[in-house]
């Protein structure tokens, strides 16, 4: 806990009066709280406080990171054979009711291979999408369905579980760390022999869990024997930290 002496200066400052006497030091570390403490100036007293919301819910939306990688001594040769093979991957996801806004374009590629000689003797050409998956129970079959449809070319670099409906999920983290942090900036003014009146400044940072999952896996590993690709879900995070500043009466 750091805590600092704040000084807002009031109408009597304003006005030329100088003498004022700053008294009361509170010393501490790690709950992020600090006092102002204040003379007879007229500047007002304050105490500022973080506050930490965590709140936890069922994660409704898949991310996948998928594409293909071909090579080829001609590079239309190899871009063509992506594009079959990407138009195939799409096919296969419509038929799990993947709309094509949910899917996009994420990497295109093309890099020339070299001979010792520094000649170019083919091309390798990757096509990457990013599809967002949202019939969690058919999610892993989805994946294999287009593991599949894109062959020995496939490649699945992740996948990432998300909340996307998430407003309710955040404004119950928000109430908590609202909450928190008033219940420290209550025990302060309790200690300094005071009560908390109006709130003088908010501010939040929001965060999320749904780091990408590292899943590199080729055609032939995932989907051999048309298997769905087993996946949980779980539970994901969703952590608010306000910080709250109130006056000291």
């Amino acid at each position: 806990m750091n805590i600092s002496l704040r000084r807002t200066w009031g109408p009597l400052a304003a006005a030329g009066v100088v003498g004022a006497v700053l008294t009361g030091v509170l010393l501490g570390s790690g709950s992020g709280a600090s006092v102002a403490a204040i003379g007879s100036d007229g500047a007002r007293d304050t105490v500022s406080v973080a506050g930490t919301g965590k709140v936890s819910g069922v994660p409704d939306v898949l991310r996948l990171d998928l594409g293909v990688e071909h090579t080829g001594k001609d590079v239309n040769v190899a871009l063509n054979a992506a594009n079959r093979d990407v138009t195939a991957i799409k096919k296969a996801l419509g038929r799990f009711d993947v709309k094509d806004a949910d899917i996009q374009t994420s990497q295109l590629s093309i890099n020339p291979h070299y001979e010792n000689n520094g000649k170019v003797n083919g091309y390798e050409v990757f096509q990457g999408l990013t599809v967002k998956l949202r019939d969690l129970p058919k999610a892993g079959e989805a994946i294999s369905a287009a593991a599949q449809a894109g062959g020995n070319a496939t490649r699945i670099h992740g996948v990432a579980f998300d909340i996307e409906d998430n407003a309710k999920l955040v404004q119950a983290a928000r109430d908590a760390a609202f909450a928190d942090a008033k219940a420290k900036a209550e025990q302060y003014a309790k200690l300094a022999g005071r009560r908390l009146g109006n709130v003088t400044t908010i501010s939040e940072q929001t965060s999320y869990d749904g780091e990408p999952i590292p899943y590199a896996v080729m055609a032939e590993d995932t989907a051999a024997a048309g298997s769905s690709v087993p996946l949980e879900a779980g539970s994901q995070q969703v952590s608010v930290n306000s910080n709250v500043a109130w006056e000291l009466v």
